[in-house]
């Protein structure tokens, strides 16, 4: 079968998914979550109501869903498939409203689309699916927002920035490279307020307050404190 012939089967038997020729040769699988309409209005929701009710969430507020939107989706695509290779073949393009991802490969994406429609039919399969999906990207939500929030954090999202850090041992300004070094390994410490500092000690501070300078975009005023997981180094007197 040629390209039109694949999406035209494809649609014809796993709607309310579709695909989408680019003609860049590129294709997207798409599940338009805001547009769906008669049987499939509220296509797979009752998973995510599912998994709402497990953590005590409600399900609507303020007439809507409270789960369930376009990157939960893709939460739950990836974790289906999570031990095929060729997962790493598709990207995504998710958004609140509507599921979607895209590949080069017509027939790989038809065959993915074909199999996730056939979870998604399976109303108890797709309901256990969708818990174990969220739950492990909630983890791991808190686990990166936890680690944006410390320096560590901080010099691995702006690694070209310098920095002017305030620290509960006294203050102290690092270039750019200098944040890589302590990230790579390469500087093992610092000299804060008359203390050595390990650099995995002040890179797990807690970021309390940061401040970007007006002209320069690289250029950041930091306030830190010790983590609770941390001990703080003993001042010599």
């Amino acid at each position: 079968m040629d390209n039109k012939q694949i999406i035209e089967a494809f649609d014809r038997d796993n709607a309310p998914f579709y695909l989408v020729d680019h003609e860049n040769g590129e294709f997207s699988l798409c599940l338009p979550l805001d547009f769906l309409t008669k049987e499939y209005a509220d296509f797979g929701q009752s998973a995510f109501n599912r998994y709402a009710e497990q953590i005590g969430d409600p399900i609507e507020e303020r007439g809507l869903y409270t789960h369930g939107c376009g990157y939960e989706w893709e939460s739950v695509f990836k974790k289906a498939f999570e031990s095929d290779a060729s997962l790493s073949k598709i990207g995504f393009d998710c958004e609140a409203g509507g599921f979607f991802c895209y590949a080069s490969d017509l027939s790989l994406l038809a065959e993915f689309g074909s199999r996730f429609r056939t979870m998604c039919m399976d109303e108890d399969s797709f309901g256990d699916l969708v818990c174990k999906a969220l739950e492990e990207a909630a983890i791991r939500e808190a686990e990166e927002e936890k680690l944006r929030n410390t320096l560590r954090g901080f010099f691995m999202e702006c690694p070209k920035s310098e920095t002017e850090i305030r620290t509960p041992d006294g203050d102290i300004r690092l270039s750019a490279e200098q944040g890589q070094q302590l990230l790579n390994g390469t500087l093992k410490s610092l000299m804060i307020g008359g203390s050595e500092i390990s650099a995995e000690d002040f890179l797990g501070q807690e970021i309390t307050n940061i401040s970007q300078d007006l002209f320069h975009d690289e250029h950041f005023q930091i306030k830190t404190k010790w983590s609770e997981e941390t001990i703080a180094p003993t001042i010599s007197m």
